[in-house]
């Protein structure tokens, strides 16, 4: 039993209810066409370069990515994907593969199916990031930026410092990144010490970190 299919059949049980279905309700990229993709061109005047953008919908990026891309067709647009999901590798081969299932810990990124509200032709490419090193990513930005994101954000900034490490941007770029949850989700998670220490993501190079989250917390 999917929590899918619990959401049908309770608007099928129901009277007056709504069915948001977002995995495969193009609204959703229709919402960020009209506002994110707008908002982000408006705040950068027309000058960034690439998009950087978890991808579990699709929604988001799709939508901004439209707007974006008929604005400027050589402006990048890079989904964020998880290692145990399947959508970077169907997005490079139209394939479906089931060997790219596997449990993860990252929420908000990746699906084990393929959404109708992602738009695989408009995205570039996909970077795919593990749960460890983007959970440590979204400690960091909160102890170095004073942001208090998200797992999810943790993902995405950790595509970046990927991106970066394989020399993808130049000085003269204008790199967006979204940020789609709040820190405040994750307090029991990634801003545990001992929900991360049973994950097993600390070690003593980490340890040192330890106040500086107790602070922030």
């Amino acid at each position: 039993r999917s929590y899918y299919q619990v959401a049908k059949r309770l608007h099928e049980e129901i009277k007056g209810s709504v069915y948001i279905n977002q995995y495969f309700n193009e609204l959703n990229i229709d919402a960020h066409y009209d506002t994110t993709g707008p908002e982000i061109w408006n705040q950068t005047e027309g000058k960034i370069t690439h998009l950087v953008a978890c991808s579990g919908t699709g929604g988001t990026i799709s939508g901004t990515a439209k707007f974006l891309k008929e604005k400027n067709p050589n402006i990048k647009i890079m989904g964020v994907d998880a290692y145990g999901s399947v959508l970077k590798k169907y997005h490079e081969t139209k394939e479906f593969d089931e060997k790219e299932i596997y449990p993860y810990r990252i929420e908000g990124l990746g699906k084990n199916l393929i959404p109708t509200a992602t738009d695989f032709e408009i995205i570039d490419e996909f970077v795919k990031v593990t749960d460890e090193e983007s959970a440590h990513s979204a400690r960091e930005i909160a102890m170095t930026e004073g942001l208090f994101v998200g797992y999810t954000s943790g993902a995405a900034i950790q595509a970046i410092k990927q991106l970066d490490s394989e020399n993808r941007f130049d000085e003269n770029d204008l790199i967006v990144v979204i940020f789609p949850d709040h820190g405040s989700r994750y307090m029991s998670k990634v801003y545990s010490d001992k929900w991360m220490s049973e994950q097993g993501f600390f070690d003593a190079k980490n340890e040192e970190t330890t106040s500086l989250i107790q602070y922030i917390k």
